[in-house]
């Protein structure tokens, strides 16, 4: 019971703490988030992803929009939010780009098959 109590003390204290942000906090979060669109786009992620894409996006210019206001804790909880919505992004590109490769393995060893195989056997 002490160590259930603890750890919901320690979180309390963390999420407490991840609130108190400020300006530079905000700013590094809003650059990471940037960054992480950014690959994300540059992985063809719109293609492959594009409602994660657009709610990326949307939640950076959230987040630059709570960062104009002086609102760090939004402009850092949105930037956030633009992060995580990117990365899955990018990992449903990724995902997409191996399930084709596979399926091209897979044809080609079929292929393989059929030729190595003496007909009516």
């Amino acid at each position: 019971m002490k160590r259930i109590s603890a750890l919901l003390l320690l979180a309390a204290v963390w999420s407490t703490a991840a609130l108190a942000t400020d300006k530079e906090d905000a700013r590094v979060a809003i650059a990471q988030a940037q960054a992480a669109v950014q690959a994300a786009e540059n992985a063809d992620a719109t293609a492959a992803a594009n409602t994660q894409m657009r709610a990326a996006q949307d939640n950076l210019t959230a987040a630059r929009g709570a960062n104009e206001r002086r609102n760090w804790d939004a402009a850092v909880l949105n930037a956030q939010k633009a992060a995580a919505d990117a990365n899955l992004a990018s990992a449903r590109a990724r995902q997409q780009r191996a399930t084709r490769a596979t399926r091209e393995i897979e044809a080609s060893i079929e292929t393989l098959r059929q030729q190595i195989t003496p007909a009516g056997s």
